[in-house]
């Protein structure tokens, strides 16, 4: 029996396209806002971030925590969330007893639909974000490393999703470096919107955001929204990246030398080489690492 996802989820889905289905975790006890405001001091200082409530959909979103602070403390920010202007997001809870049950049922249920789905043998890299902000604060428009199930737990939403592997919304040079683990700027143009699938988002609603798709949130102005991601990789989705990473790492001596990079996601032969041949990439940097230094 389901403890975390509603019967009759569409597993054929996962990875190909964003679609809603329903969620059970509207009555856990960790989810309540009474019990974050008890978990959250908890957790290791760098789980936990908050910032003013966002308003701009070109703000950079991983360093909103840095750019945007709200000059409150933790237990103040949650105390005065409901009318106040905040936005919080917790990395890993998993690492607190409150929500290690929780996270065991996430990765078991999400294994059971990638195996129906046949998509993947096992999931990879699972981890839990928490998202609790004010009324009408905005999560600006980003795109994941992950594939991401995202569940309402209080409150309401507009989710705008953005197709993947579309070089005319996030740049394909732009996504390889962010999958690399580097630093990018904001991606927003007012003319993007053209492209996305809105949905409409309420407690008890769960949305699959596909691996790399862009998307921004706008909360309801009538309550606190607290939302739950539950991030994972696939066999998939992990050659993918690991792809997308050997073609950042070759890109400036592939330049250099007048080969032209194929995109991740036109062939799954050169994906899976690509994938195969990181560590030669990786050895081939430190390389060029050292000979600059030199």
């Amino acid at each position: 029996m389901s403890k975390c996802f509603a019967d009759g989820l569409p597993a054929g889905q996962l990875d190909r396209a964003p679609f809603k289905f329903r969620h059970a975790l509207l009555d856990h006890p960790a989810l309540a806002i009474e019990g974050l405001a008890k978990v959250l001091p908890e957790l290791a200082p760098g789980q936990v971030r908050y910032s003013k409530g966002l308003a701009d959909l070109r703000i950079n979103f991983d360093h909103a925590h840095v750019e945007h602070r709200n000059g409150l403390g933790l237990a103040e920010t949650i105390e005065t969330i409901r009318g106040g202007n905040s936005y919080i997001a917790v990395s890993d809870p998993q690492t607190h007893p409150a929500f290690r049950d929780l996270y065991a049922d996430l990765c078991r249920e999400m294994t059971a639909l990638l195996r129906q789905g046949g998509q993947s043998k096992t999931i990879h890299e699972p981890r839990i974000w928490l998202f609790i902000a004010s009324p009408n604060a905005v999560t600006p428009f980003h795109f994941d490393r992950y594939s991401n199930v995202l569940m309402q737990i209080r409150g309401s939403k507009e989710v705008a999703v953005f197709p993947n592997f579309r070089p005319d919304i996030v740049p394909v040079d732009v996504c390889e470096a962010y999958m690399d683990r580097q630093p990018i700027d904001a991606l927003w143009r007012d003319e993007l919107d053209q492209h996305a699938v809105k949905f409409d988002f309420r407690p008890g609603d769960a949305l699959h955001i596909p691996y790399t798709s862009g998307h921004y949130v706008k909360n309801g102005a009538e309550d606190v929204s607290i939302s739950l991601s539950f991030f994972f990789q696939t066999d998939q989705t992990l050659r993918w990246t690991r792809a997308m990473q050997f073609n950042h790492r070759m890109r400036r001596w592939s330049k250099a030398v007048g080969l032209r990079q194929t995109p991740v996601g036109h062939s799954h032969w050169l994906d899976a080489t690509k994938s195969h041949a990181l560590p030669c990439a990786e050895a081939v940097s430190r390389m060029a690492r050292r000979l600059r230094r030199a």
